[in-house]
């Protein structure tokens, strides 16, 4: 976790205009020339514009960008909000325009506040992939988890551990629109299925403490209750300690979004899955993309890719077993990945 806090206060200071490529260090030495059998071509650079440059999660996705990057060639810059403002987003989007960038890879927790400055780039034909908060209109490519499609798989595996009796899930008073999705998906999924426990929705509030304790009194007063479900990863963790704190592992449970460390709540059985989105692919992918789209001259257009993954206690040792770029959890490359 060292790492990972130390490369967050740097990205602060990036978000602020402190050139990338001072503050990284030893990843410097990842740039080079492109591999493959590519012709040459220009050191094209591609900005990432995200929505909250100082969420843990997305260290891995800086980290997946670099590598791309450093892998065809090519540079790119981490910038945009440190306080999740759509309007601090579009403002980068703007400057990267502006400063000619030849690619942009962006996060839309706002689709309409972001709408001029995605056509600002549309009209200097600069090539756009979203990344990590998708649009809802779909019509920029997309890479990161579709959230009605991942709360509909946990809805599924919900229902295949608790074909009856009573469920509870936990979703933020205030919620995201990628967290609202993923409740429509899960309740549509439990509706859809055969058999399948009836649901109630809970709402958390608060920092961390306080939602845990809303958690725990929940599960105390809920007489019949045999499974359990949070839709974002601040209520996930709130209910993996609540449940671990609680003792037993009778109630089936999972939820999203944990960092590496906090993991060890599914190795050790008191949740029974979690959703990954695999935050390393959402920058690594990006690049790719946007690298084909000026090597091809615009043949070969950005895609969308989902890239959430539903992990079983048998699919997290590899995640808390080891420190990576990957994960975020060491800014270093290694082969074999070291143990943590």
């Amino acid at each position: 976790m060292n790492d990972r806090k130390e490369f967050l206060r740097r990205a602060g200071a990036g978000a602020a205009g402190v050139p990338l490529a001072q503050l990284l260090g030893p990843a410097r030495a990842l740039a080079g020339a492109g591999g493959g059998d590519f012709p040459r071509h220009p050191r094209w650079k591609f900005v990432f514009c995200s929505h909250d440059t100082l969420d843990p999660l997305l260290v891995a996705t800086q980290f997946g960008a670099q590598d791309a990057a450093a892998l065809v060639g090519c540079s790119m810059q981490w910038t945009g909000s440190a306080k999740g403002s759509a309007k601090e987003t579009a403002r980068a989007v703007r400057a990267a325009v502006s400063r000619k960038a030849d690619g942009i890879a962006v996060s839309i927790p706002d689709e309409r506040a972001l709408a001029p400055a995605l056509e600002a780039a549309g009209r200097a034909r600069v090539p756009l992939v979203a990344f990590n908060v998708g649009p809802v209109t779909g019509r920029t490519a997309y890479v990161g988890e579709n959230p009605y499609a991942s709360g509909a798989r946990v809805g599924a595996e919900l229902a295949r551990l608790v074909p009856r009796g009573q469920v509870v899930v936990f979703a933020p008073a205030s919620p995201r629109a990628s967290a609202s999705r993923r409740l429509e998906g899960l309740l549509g999924a439990l509706a859809r299925a055969n058999r399948a426990a009836s649901a109630t929705t809970v709402r958390l509030a608060g920092d961390a403490r306080q939602q845990q304790q809303k958690v725990e009194s929940t599960l105390a007063g809920a007489a019949g209750l045999r499974g359990a479900v949070a839709v974002d990863g601040l209520g996930t963790l709130a209910l993996g300690r609540a449940l671990q704190k609680r003792g037993g592992h009778a109630l089936r449970a999972g939820g999203y979004d944990l960092l590496p460390p906090d993991m060890q709540l599914v190795a050790d059985g008191v949740l029974d899955f979690v959703v990954d989105q695999q935050p390393y692919v959402q920058g690594f992918t990006p690049v790719i993309q946007l690298f084909l789209a000026r090597i091809s001259q615009g043949t070969v257009l950005p895609w969308d890719t989902e890239t959430s993954v539903l992990l079983r206690k048998a699919d997290v040792q590899a995640f808390i077993r080891t420190k990576s770029r990957f994960e975020g959890s060491s800014s270093r490359h290694e082969y074999p990945l070291r143990r943590a």
